[in-house]
């Protein structure tokens, strides 16, 4: 059993530097182009999830992303809720843009005591499929 006094390991700057990174790989087109606009999604999601997973923390995660077209004067509302122990389980939201588009990636981090302390890369590659579920798209 985990301590609950315990704090999370996982921090937002890290977090932060890794959706970032993802976002700015995937997004380079100077304008949003609804056609790629699910290719963007599925790869940050998949990069984000991966690169969490090498961090070697004993954590499952959840990685959502909304990408829209920035400039139109459209609202953006997202909201989320878990039930978990709020002593070890941690979100982080991570807010993006350019000139043309506007992303927010929501991770959820659930501490598993079951865990091994460091996942290796192997484990992520026999373990990350590369299937997204997506609302849309191919």
């Amino acid at each position: 059993m985990v301590d609950s006094t315990m704090v999370s390991d996982l921090n937002q700057e890290e977090v932060n530097d890794i959706c970032i990174k993802a976002l700015q790989d995937q997004i380079r087109s100077p304008s949003y182009q609804h056609t790629e606009a699910v290719k963007w999604n599925q790869n940050v999601v998949e990069t984000v999830t991966e690169s969490l997973v090498r961090l070697g923390y004993p954590y499952k995660y959840c990685v959502c992303c909304v990408i829209m077209q920035a400039g139109l004067g459209a609202g953006l509302n997202i909201a989320s809720m878990c039930f978990w122990d709020k002593q070890i389980d941690v979100n982080f939201v991570v807010r993006w843009e350019s000139k043309a588009v506007i992303a927010v990636c929501n991770v959820f981090a659930l501490r598993l005591d079951n865990l091994p302390p460091q996942i290796m890369k192997s484990d992520v590659e026999e373990n990350c499929d590369g299937h997204v579920n997506t609302n849309g798209g191919s």
